[in-house]
């Protein structure tokens, strides 16, 4: 692309419920539904589990390009969903509380990286803080997926401390009408399939 924009993406959790019923008529959240732009990108808002837009994309009924792949492949680690059946309202309340806190540990605190024999110099970046523009590494030569790296920085942020995420990478196949394939893998999966000839594994 001849024009890059930087983008912040932001993390905005709902109120949880008290877990009292009785105190409903007292407490009045506020959710502001995103308005369409004109027709140009945003006409409609609708919200569900991060796992069930995966899944619509996997299965080609949306479109998602990889940057917002990458995010809610990441949350849906965390937020798996609703609880199982019968949960008490507290109980149902802890059992989102719980995945919250997981999520926010994710990005408050630097990982642990998948390689302990040389971890890249982003591996101690919270991944708040993370910044990355993706670049195409090389294109698989068994299926035609272009491998994204998420380590760099945008071009505004050169030569300074800031870095993205060495350890994972996006495939995707660019079409006319949008991305279609895209997977987030372990780069050194990727790499190890690439230099056996693998590259044609989904």
């Amino acid at each position: 692309m001849p024009k890059r924009f930087s983008t912040q993406m932001y993390l905005y959790m709902l109120p949880l419920s008290s877990g009292s019923t009785s105190r409903r008529t007292e407490e009045q959240t506020v959710v502001h539904t995103p308005t369409h732009d004109g027709g140009l990108e945003h006409t409609a808002a609708t919200f569900d589990d991060a796992g069930a837009w995966l899944a619509k994309a996997r299965a080609g009924e949306i479109l998602l390009f990889p940057p917002q792949f990458y995010l809610l492949h990441l949350v849906a680690q965390f937020l798996s969903g609703a609880p199982p059946s019968g949960l008490s309202l507290t109980e149902a309340r802890s059992h989102y509380q719980a995945q919250r806190d997981a999520l926010l540990r994710f990005i408050r605190e630097p990982q642990v990286p998948r390689s302990q024999s040389k971890p890249h110099r982003t591996a101690q970046i919270p991944w708040a803080e993370k910044v990355m523009s993706p670049t195409s590494m090389f294109v698989r030569r068994g299926d035609g997926r272009v491998v994204l790296g998420l380590d760099k920085p945008g071009p505004e942020l050169e030569g300074t401390e800031r870095g993205g995420d060495w350890d994972r990478v996006v495939l995707v196949k660019f079409k006319k009408d949008g991305p279609t394939g895209v997977e987030v893998r372990w780069r050194e999966d990727v790499l190890r399939e690439e230099r056996e000839g693998e590259g044609a594994k989904l």
